[in-house]
């Protein structure tokens, strides 16, 4: 069993197993292949053939204002002739491996069949969300429109620093490689429109390609009049398009802008993360707790001691803290560490054990907005 770097050679091939795992067509795979970076794609050979095709791709989330370096693994497409013989759990391994190798200290992906990479380690740690909406309800809005478009080519550099603004305060988001803006601003099927709003305080990519509904492929909001704009924008199309649509948070900042009744939820889904480096990963992301003492008893691991001051942890591997002793089972950790499940929550659910003052500490500890990626990697 071999892995290594696709090559030019392997077009072909990536073609074929992205047709068969995922009902891509050739232009689909090709276009998906430029936009990621074909240094990205990996190849699995075993017994002098070529079993799998994946993607690693450098990333970053952000976590309580901070961004811990990860991983993003994606479109594992096995062929059909080598699957069910355990190659999914060696895939996940080797790339985990790799990514810690290059300095990840999160895995992240999106699971189509969740068990296989649970047993690798991975564990739910944030959402996925599409809303739509009726864009006829948008002109109740009360408030000025001040835009101005950009062109294409100039675009990301405008509307990467309002990106990360925005990412200050929630948690999960990408710190996005080429690959992920490449994707908003794919051109194959129509050219985006991308507009910026206020004094640079928000964003938008509108694709108007479908009938009857404007998609808003990416946006970023800094404060509530910028999210308004946005609506108020997009209210301005009503009359051709009838609906509106766009990934969004749990408590999504353009669901509260809405003027009245009228959106909906049309899609959810889990993305995953395996905590390569938990000591890291603790010193890596930034708390809303300003000062707390906590131990971590990870199972099969040394206990890991944080003290959080302003925001920040430091790691000291050791005795325990006092009384403040979780016990967590490691394949549940991501899960806690992102936000995504609360301490009380996995206590009630048998996996975290700890008396009730360590619980509640550990809820304060990793406190913070719900975890979530604008976009499906």
């Amino acid at each position: 069993m071999v892995v290594r770097k696709a090559s030019k050679t392997d077009l072909s091939l990536i073609v074929d197993a992205y047709r068969l795992a995922f009902a891509f067509d050739e232009e689909r795979t090709r276009r998906y292949v430029e936009m990621t970076g074909l240094e990205h794609f990996r190849i699995l050979d075993q017994d002098g053939k070529s079993a799998a095709v994946w993607a690693v791709v450098p990333c970053g989330h952000w976590f309580g204002g901070r961004v811990v370096p990860a991983a993003s693994i994606a479109h594992v497409a096995i062929q059909p002739e080598f699957r069910g013989g355990g190659l999914a759990a060696e895939i996940l391994h080797l790339s985990c491996e790799e990514a810690r190798g290059d300095g990840a200290i999160l895995a992240s992906l999106f699971a189509s069949t969740r068990p296989v990479y649970r047993r690798a380690g991975f564990n739910l740690a944030g959402h996925e969300m599409v809303y739509e909406a009726e864009t006829s309800e948008l002109y109740k809005l009360r408030q000025e429109l001040r835009s101005r478009r950009l062109p294409l080519e100039d675009a990301r550099d405008v509307l990467e620093p309002i990106y990360r603004a925005a990412c200050l305060g929630q948690s999960g988001l990408l710190d996005r490689h080429d690959a992920h803006w490449n994707v908003h601003f794919n051109t194959v099927k129509s050219v985006p429109s991308v507009f910026v709003f206020g004094d640079d305080e928000g964003y938008a990519v509108l694709d108007t390609s479908k009938p009857g509904l404007i998609e808003i492929r990416d946006w970023a909001a800094i404060n509530g009049a910028a999210a308004r704009q946005i609506l108020k924008l997009v209210g301005t199309f009503s009359t051709v398009f009838e609906r509106v649509r766009w990934h969004g948070a749990p408590q999504d900042a353009l669901v509260f802008a809405m003027p009245d009744k009228g959106w909906r939820l049309v899609h959810q889904e889990e993305f995953l993360i395996r905590v390569l480096d938990p000591a890291s990963a603790l010193v890596g992301r930034g708390y809303a707790s300003s000062d707390a003492e906590l131990t971590l008893a990870l199972d099969g691991g040394s206990p890991l001691r944080i003290s959080i001051r302003r925001g920040r942890a430091d790691f000291a591997p050791g005795a325990a803290c006092g009384g403040n002793v979780l016990s967590v089972q490691a394949s549940h950790f991501a899960s806690l560490y992102s936000g995504f499940r609360s301490a009380s929550f996995l206590h009630r659910a048998g996996v975290v054990d700890g008396d009730p003052e360590t619980v509640r500490l550990a809820d304060n500890v990793f406190a913070g907005p719900s975890p979530w990626v604008a976009e499906h990697f």
